[in-house]
């Protein structure tokens, strides 16, 4: 099945965090000025999604998630590959992300663990950086 990928509409924020609510990821703050969301429509009906929160050139990667039924079918790698695209454009230079499940994934797309004192203080400000995110997450860079 053909998906479709784009930004999100303020109208999709509902569907949204119900998706990310029922994978078990945060939804406190996805409706905050810079972050945009993005979903992937098959048959028009949001099956995934990803965001990204972005501070100048650095951003971080915010929660991406397909819905059950339509995973192991490279979706979420389409969804990131569009994320970063996105973010090149935006002349980002670094993408962050937390992630307590999901560190050997991200490694697939060339992201590297780094440490705490090593994220910049733009990321470590962020709400998920602060609180949301066990402090046990795992941080993950790109360079792009």
């Amino acid at each position: 099945m053909p998906i479709t990928l784009r930004k999100a509409t303020k109208n999709e924020y509902r569907a949204i965090a119900h998706l990310l609510a029922s994978n078990h990821l945060p939804t406190a703050d996805i409706d905050e000025k810079n972050i945009t969301l993005f979903v992937g429509l098959i048959d028009e009906k949001i099956v995934a999604t990803i965001g990204v929160e972005t501070y100048g050139n650095e951003a971080l990667l915010r929660s991406l998630c397909v819905k059950d039924g339509f995973k192991n079918q490279k979706l979420g790698e389409k969804m990131l590959s569009y994320l970063l695209n996105f973010c090149t454009h935006e002349n980002i230079q670094t993408v962050y992300l937390l992630t307590t499940t999901a560190e050997h994934y991200f490694a697939r797309f060339g992201f590297e663990t780094i440490t705490r004192d090593e994220t910049p203080p733009s990321i470590q400000n962020t709400r998920e950086f602060q609180s949301i995110c066990p402090s046990s997450a795992i941080i993950m860079a790109l360079k792009l």
